[in-house]
């Protein structure tokens, strides 16, 4: 293992669960329990899922998934063409989104690594260590 570094996001994790409170505050005051718990349910599952986000870099591949391990991304190093640090505007916000010009995986700050892929792809993994990721896949033995 080359790298493995986690990112976890007290943003995504402290909004869910304040919303997840008042839904819980409308519902023991409504008594509508079906609508609301499933609103509950999701809030959760949403603060769950994207409570982190863990990168991992070996001799052959880049991973990177988000919170216990229900999505995971893979990647072959031999498919990244270039590596930059980037800084991302607030607008393109957390979690998975797909932006003008590339797919963003994040779950806090600004701060992403930009791979172009030989496809002309790109992708943007957001990290709090973009010096420490960029090094790595830089220093890939499989990237050609």
């Amino acid at each position: 293992m080359l790298y493995r570094h986690t990112q976890h996001s007290v943003f995504i994790v402290s909004l869910c669960l304040a919303a997840a409170g008042l839904n819980a505050f409308l519902i023991w005051r409504s008594g509508q329990w079906l609508p609301a718990g499933i609103v509950l349910i999701v809030l959760v599952a949403v603060a769950i899922t994207f409570s982190s986000l863990t990168v991992e870099v070996n001799e052959n591949e880049l991973r990177w998934s988000f919170g216990p391990g229900l999505w995971t991304y893979r990647l072959p190093l031999g498919d990244i063409e270039t590596v930059a640090i980037v800084r991302n505007h607030w607008w393109n916000g957390f979690g998975i989104r797909v932006r003008s010009g590339f797919r963003l995986y994040n779950v806090s700050g600004l701060d992403a690594v930009e791979l172009q892929l030989k496809s002309n792809d790109i992708r943007r993994i957001g990290t709090d260590d973009p010096q420490g990721l960029a090094s790595a896949l830089k220093a890939s033995p499989r990237r050609s």
